[in-house]
């Protein structure tokens, strides 16, 4: 079934919004949206929301596990594994923006 123009630059945009609104604009459309006839919306919107937010997440949990550590003061180098946390969130969203921005572009070519 062949989406509607409007959906699809809905679609889009809530995947491009990792470029101006970040997790606000997905969810606002995700609420919005479920009121609405076409569930693609919703589901796309949904999709965009988590895969722009789980970067945050990732974040919350290595400052966690930091904190963790260095009250308990492991044994292992706090400064290594702060290190490798660091880098995984920076490929974690490396990767996101391109799946994001990708999507977008999917969407907009009406390949959903």
């Amino acid at each position: 079934m062949q989406s509607s123009t409007t959906s699809r630059i809905v679609n889009a945009l809530s995947y491009l919004s990792i470029l101006f609104l970040p997790v606000i604009f997905p969810l606002i459309v995700w609420i919005i949206a479920r009121a609405s006839d076409d569930p693609s919306i919703t589901k796309n919107a949904r999709k965009a929301f988590w895969s722009q937010i789980f970067p945050l997440l990732y974040i919350i949990f290595a400052i966690l596990t930091m904190s963790i550590a260095s009250l308990y003061q492991a044994t292992f180098h706090a400064g290594a594994l702060f290190g490798v946390l660091l880098t995984f969130a920076l490929l974690i969203a490396l990767l996101l923006f391109i799946y994001n921005i990708a999507m977008a572009v999917k969407m907009l070519l009406g390949r959903e």
